[in-house]
């Protein structure tokens, strides 16, 4: 049954829901390394395999430091987006579980929990914007870019203006590509919904060279954050790197490191 319902969300046939953690086991074959797609720090990533077509199953790692508001807080993000240049989410998954662990050399038993932690996306199969930036950005042509420019900026926007969401950590490789190179924003691990009183973060999690210097000095949350990133992205499709000419023919790299 829930194979069918997740057969009907990737049909748009239904909205993104609750998923079980053993439907999500099965599709990926048990989280198998031939399945797996991608990884970062946090979590892998693997590709499950429907009747009616693929998908992309994020599991958090590490199921005993999992930063709970982290992950609701991006569950609430993506429920709330719905945009052909960003990535569409498909479903969740909070699992929660006791497992029985013998104590060595005695009869009693220590019980531990078992948390799983999963967000399951449409399947992108043409990689992240990263991959042409380092490797192919010479065989892109000037209307590829221009369009994936303009996806990233109108995917962008529907975020800000529509949803009042600010990303706070878009690069290359949170944008996937599709068959068409039509980009798709992804990964809102620490994307904010715009409140009025929450302004300010002690913690940094944003990329070096793409997060803005007040966020990464200061902790201050904006949506000129994403601006700065964006217009760093720009600049990576337009000349190949973080570099522009200055006035005086020199080189200036932007790393997002400094203040202003």
């Amino acid at each position: 049954m829930d194979l069918d319902v997740l057969e009907r969300i990737l049909d748009g046939r239904e909205k993104p829901t609750n998923l079980s953690f053993e439907l999500l086991k099965n599709i990926t074959e048990n989280f198998s390394v031939d399945r797996e797609i991608g990884h970062g720090g946090f979590a892998t990533v693997y590709k499950g395999v429907l009747p009616n077509g693929n998908v992309a199953v994020k599991r958090i790692r590490n199921s005993h430091s999992i930063n709970e508001a982290l992950f609701y807080r991006e569950v609430d993000s993506l429920l709330n987006i719905e945009h052909k240049n960003v990535v569409r989410f498909l479903g969740f998954c909070a699992s929660t579980d006791q497992t029985a662990i013998q104590i060595e050399g005695s009869k009693q038993h220590i019980y531990a929990e078992v948390r799983e932690r999963l967000l399951c996306f449409e399947y992108i199969s043409n990689g992240s914007l990263q991959k042409y930036l380092t490797d192919e950005l010479r065989g892109l042509e000037w209307n590829t870019r221009y369009k994936i420019i303009r996806g990233i900026c109108e995917g962008l926007h529907h975020l800000h203006k529509e949803k009042q969401i600010y990303h706070m950590d878009l690069k290359p490789d949170n944008i996937l590509l599709d068959n068409d190179m039509v980009p798709k924003i992804t990964d809102f691990g620490l994307s904010r919904l715009d409140e009025k009183s929450k302004t300010m973060s002690e913690e940094r999690h944003g990329s070096l060279g793409y997060c803005a210097p007040e966020y990464l000095h200061k902790g201050k949350m904006s949506f000129k954050s994403d601006m700065y990133s964006l217009g760093i992205i720009i600049i990576e499709l337009v000349t190949g790197g973080k570099e522009i000419r200055s006035d005086n023919n020199n080189f200036v790299t932007f790393h997002g490191t400094t203040g202003t």
